[in-house]
C-alpha cells in the first residue's frame, strides 16, 4: 500500500521525461514532476522507517504491560539533567530474541559510579515508558524531538535492574567515541581549564555536553551559537582552507581530480575526529558534493551539488529533515550561494583587506537572511550584533580550528610544548571573553519575538521572489513581489483574528496558576513566590500566542469564562453554599475534605486537580470521581486544562 503513494509520481515523471526528450531545454513541467517524485519518495522512505513497518523493531516484540529483558548497546551520551545521566541505547535483543531500535536510557547521577561509555553493552530489566509530552501549551516537545531521532521509548534503570556485559561494540562510531575520549584525556593532562576544554570539545569534537549554561547563553545572545556546533560553518571553513592549500596541485595533469579527492578525504578525516556525529556527517557529505561543484566553477554546479547531497541524506535518514541544525545548515548555504554574489557586487573595495572583510560581511548577511525566519520560529530572538560577532570571530575561526587539530595531534603523541598549549588556551579564553563582551550589550538582543509557521513560509516566499527580481528586474517579477507582500499582510491579519479569549489552568508542581487570555494580554492568577513574568512556561505561552504582556493577580475562588463557571477549592476546603449546575471544580493545595459528601451535594461537570496537590490525594479523588461517573482531569497527567 505504501508504494502506491509513489505510483502517480512515477507515471508523471515518465510522461514528462518522454516529453522533455523532444524539447531543446527541459521546461517547468519536467522540473515540477521531478520535485513531486522526490517528495513522494520521501514520504515512502519516511513511512518505511516507522516502527509499525518494521516487524523486528523492539516495540513489536513487547506488550504494553510487560517488563522486558533487554540487551542494549550504548551509542551516545547526552547532556544530563539535574537528576539523571542520559544515553541513547540500541536494542540488540528482547527476551533473548534478536531485535533493533533505539531508546532513551536514564540512570541516576552517582558520584561513586562512572557513567556508561559508548560501546558498552548491558542487560536491563525495566519498564519501557513513553517519553513525556509537554504539559503546557507552547512548551518544548521533547517526545516529538526524540521521535524524529527514531527514539520512541525511554527506560529508567531506577525502576529495574541492570548488569554490564563484558563484550563491547566495535563499530566505527564506538571507535570514534573512544578516540574522542582519548583526545579529551590528553588535553586534560596538558592542564586546559574547564571552560576552555569544553569549548575545544565543542569546536573540534562535536561535544557540547560540558559547556556551562552561562557560556552557552552568551554565545546565543551574541549571535554566535553556530560556532559551538561542529557543522556546516566549520566544515565550510576547512573546505576553503584545504581548497587554497592544495591549489598548487592544479598545475599537474589531472591535478584538479587529485586535489578534489584529497580535500574530500581530509573532510572525512575531520568527521572521524569529530566523532561522526549526525551534524558532522551531514555537513561533510554536503561539502563533499560542494567540493566537486566548486571545481566546476559554476554556481549551478554548486546548487546541483547541494540538492544532490540533500536528496542522498534524506533517502538515508528522512527524519533529518525535521532537525533544526539540518534545516539551518542547508538554508544558510543556499542563501549564501544565491544572495552573496548579488550583495558582493553592490560595492568593490580598493584593496585586498577591504575585499576580504566585505566578502565576510556579505556572506554573514546572506546566511542570516537565509536562516532568520526559521531562527525566529524556533528561538524567538534576534541578536542585533550578529554581524559584529562574525566579523570579530570568523576571520580567526580557521586559525582556531587548524591550530586545534595541531594541538590535539601533538597532545596525543605526548609531545605538546607547554608554550603552544598555553597560547592556544589563551586564544580560546579570548574567544570566550569576546563573546561575553558582545552578549553584555543586552539592548541589542531582541527577545520573545512571536513567529509562527505561516509567517515562516510567507517570508521565504517573499525572499525567493525578491531574489528573482534582483537577478532580473522586470514588470512581471515586480508584480510577483507585490503579491508576496499581500500574502504576508494576509498572514499577519489572519493571526490577529485567530487570537481567542480563553481560561487556562497551567500545570506547575507545588503551585497553582490560572491564566485568562483577553484582549491580547494574559491575566495570571497565581500563588508563586516569584513574579509570574519570570516563569518560563508563561513566557513561552505569551510568545507562542503573541500576547503583549502578563498582568499578575492573586488567586480567587470563582472564575467565569464564556458562560463556564469554575470554582476553586483551596487548602481551606471551603465550598460555596450553592454551586451552579454544570460547574467545573478545581482542587488546589491538597484540601482536606469529604469528597464523597461534596459530590453527593453537587454534581460538577468535571473535576480538575492541578500540580499543587499531593499525588496520594489525586489518586483517591480520581477513584471517587469514577465511582460517581464524573470526569476527572489531572494536569500532571493530561496537561493544562483549557476553557474556550
Amino acid at each position: 500500500m505504501t508504494f502506491l503513494t509513489l505510483l502517480p509520481g512515477l507515471i508523471l515523471f515518465f510522461i514528462s521525461y518522454l516529453r522533455a526528450r523532444k524539447l531543446l531545454f527541459p521546461d517547468l513541467f519536467f522540473g515540477s514532476s521531478v520535485l513531486l517524485l522526490f517528495f513522494l519518495l520521501g514520504i515512502v522512505v519516511s513511512s518505511l522507517h516507522l516502527p509499525q513497518h518494521q516487524p523486528n523493531h523492539y516495540l513489536n516484540k513487547i506488550s504494553s504491560e510487560e517488563i522486558p529483558l533487554l540487551k542494549l548497546g550504548i551509542k551516545e551520551s547526552l547532556k544530563p539533567d539535574l537528576y539523571s545521566n542520559k544515553f541513547i541505547a540500541e536494542v540488540e535483543a528482547v527476551n533473548g530474541k534478536s531485535s533493533f531500535g533505539k531508546l532513551l536510557l536514564l540512570t541516576p547521577k552517582d558520584s561513586l559510579k562512572k557513567p556508561f561509555l559508548e560501546g558498552e553493552k548491558i542487560m536491563l530489566s525495566s519498564p519501557l515508558d513513553p517519553i513525556a509530552a509537554p504539559l503546557n501549551p507552547h512548551q518544548f516537545d521533547y517526545s516529538a524531538f526524540m521521535s524524529r531521532k527514531d527514539i520512541w521509548r525511554q527506560s529508567d534503570s531506577r525502576k529495574g535492574a541492570y548488569i554490564k556485559l563484558s563484550d563491547h561494540n566495535s563499530g566505527i562510531s564506538t571507535a570514534a567515541a573512544n578516540f574522542r575520549k582519548k583526545i579529551t584525556h590528553a588535553l586534560e593532562e596538558n592542564n586546559f581549564g574547564k571552560d576552555e576544554l569544553s569549548l575545544v570539545q565543542a569546536l573540534l569534537l562535536g561535544q557540547k555536553q560540558d559547556i556551562s549554561a552561562a557560556t552557552y547563553n552568551n554565545f546565543a545572545a551574541a549571535g554566535a551559537i553556530h560556532i559551538l556546533a561542529v557543522s556546516g560553518l566549520h566544515v565550510g571553513i576547512i573546505l576553503l582552507l584545504l581548497h587554497q592549500m592544495f591549489k598548487p596541485l592544479e598545475r599537474f595533469k589531472k591535478g584538479k581530480l587529485i586535489k578534489t579527492l584529497i580535500v574530500i578525504l581530509c573532510l572525512w578525516g575531520f568527521a572521524i575526529l569529530a566523532g561522526l556525529s549526525p551534524s558532522v556527517v551531514r555537513a561533510v557529505t554536503m561539502f563533499s558534493f560542494l567540493a566537486v561543484g566548486m571545481e566546476m566553477n559554476r554556481r549551478t554546479s554548486a546548487l546541483n551539488s547541494v540538492f544532490l547531497s540533500l536528496m542522498l541524506l534524506l533517502l538515508i535518514k528522512p527524519q533529518w529533515i525535521f532537525e533544526v541544525g539540518f534545516q539551518l545548515s542547508y538554508l544558510a548555504l543556499l542563501s549564501i550561494i544565491l544572495f552573496q554574489p548579488l550583495l558582493r557586487h553592490l560595492y568593490s573595495p580598493s584593496n585586498r583587506i577591504g575585499k576580504y572583510f566585505w566578502d565576510l560581511l556579505t556572506v554573514t548577511i546572506a546566511a542570516q537572511v537565509g536562516v532568520l525566519p526559521l531562527s525566529l520560529y524556533y528561538f524567538h530572538q534576534f541578536p542585533g550584533l550578529f554581524f559584529l560577532s562574525n566579523l570579530l570571530i570568523l576571520p580567526f575561526l580557521g586559525l582556531i580550528l587548524i591550530l586545534g587539530v595541531l594541538v590535539i595531534f601533538l597532545a596525543l603523541l605526548d609531545i605538546l610544548p607547554y608554550y603552544l598549549a598555553e597560547t592556544y588556551e589563551r586564544i580560546i579564553e579570548t574567544l570566550i571573553e569576546t563573546v561575553s563582551w558582545i552578549a553584555g550589550h543586552e539592548q541589542f538582543l531582541f527577545k520573545d519575538i512571536s513567529f509562527n509557521l505561516p509567517e515562516v513560509l510567507s517570508w521565504y516566499f517573499f525572499f525567493f521572489l525578491l531574489f528573482l527580481l534582483w537577478r532580473s528586474f522586470n514588470y512581471r517579477r515586480i508584480i510577483a513581489v507585490l503579491c508576496s507582500v499581500l500574502v504576508l499582510q494576509a498572514v499577519y491579519i489572519t493571526s490577529e483574528f485567530q487570537k481567542s479569549d480563553r481560561l487556562i489552568i497551567f500545570h506547575k508542581n507545588r503551585n497553582s496558576i490560572i491564566g485568562i487570555q483577553e484582549n491580547g494580554k494574559l491575566k495570571a492568577y497565581h500563588d508563586l513566590k516569584v513574579p509570574a513574568k519570570d516563569l518560563r512556561l508563561l513566557q513561552n505561552y505569551t510568545v507562542g500566542e503573541d500576547l503583549s504582556g502578563i498582568e499578575e493577580k492573586p488567586l480567587k475562588n470563582i472564575y467565569i469564562q464564556k458562560g463556564h463557571f469554575l470554582i476553586m477549592i483551596d487548602s481551606s476546603g471551603i465550598l460555596p453554599q450553592e454551586i451552579p449546575q454544570d460547574t467545573k471544580l478545581l482542587l488546589t493545595g491538597s484540601p482536606r475534605l469529604n469528597f464523597d459528601r461534596v459530590l453527593s451535594n453537587s454534581k460538577p461537570k468535571v473535576i480538575i486537580a492541578d500540580g499543587s496537590n499531593y499525588p496520594s490525594l489525586i489518586k483517591k479523588w480520581e477513584e471517587t470521581a469514577i465511582k460517581n461517573n464524573i470526569p476527572f482531569y489531572y494536569t500532571g497527567q493530561d496537561g493544562a486544562y483549557i476553557i474556550e
